[in-house]
């Protein structure tokens, strides 16, 4: 069963990177990453990442389910779901087997969609 938005943003995260705060590195999680802040680097879940709309990552994501509403200069391999919700300004490179764009995010660079086909209703 295909998860929806709202069950995605919705979830508990185990790690916040809050507002204020700026890292330099890596971060590596078993758990939900929620990311208000700045980061460079690299992050990396087993699970989902939420890219809040004030955080600004220069930094490669790696998870299973991600949703961007903030900025991100990286690349993106996401090994299931991956959002752009409305505010959304990524560039870089993107890899996914589903991707879903909501009116208003912007994005500039390489994508790469290998999801199931469906067909149309």
């Amino acid at each position: 069963m295909e998860k929806n938005t709202q069950e995605i943003v919705g979830q508990q995260s185990e790690t916040i990177i809050g507002p204020s705060v700026k890292i330099k590195g890596d971060l590596d999680s078993e758990g939900n990453i929620r990311i208000e802040g700045q980061v460079t680097g690299k992050v990396r879940s087993s699970q989902s990442v939420f890219i809040e709309k004030s955080a600004k990552l220069a930094a490669d994501i790696m998870a299973n389910e991600a949703s961007v509403s903030g900025e991100v200069q990286g690349k993106l391999e996401i090994s299931s779901l991956l959002i752009l919700q409305a505010t959304a300004k990524v560039s870089g490179e993107i890899t996914c087997p589903i991707l879903r764009v909501e009116d208003g995010a912007t994005f500039l660079g390489n994508c790469s969609v290998a999801g199931q086909s469906q067909a149309l209703p």
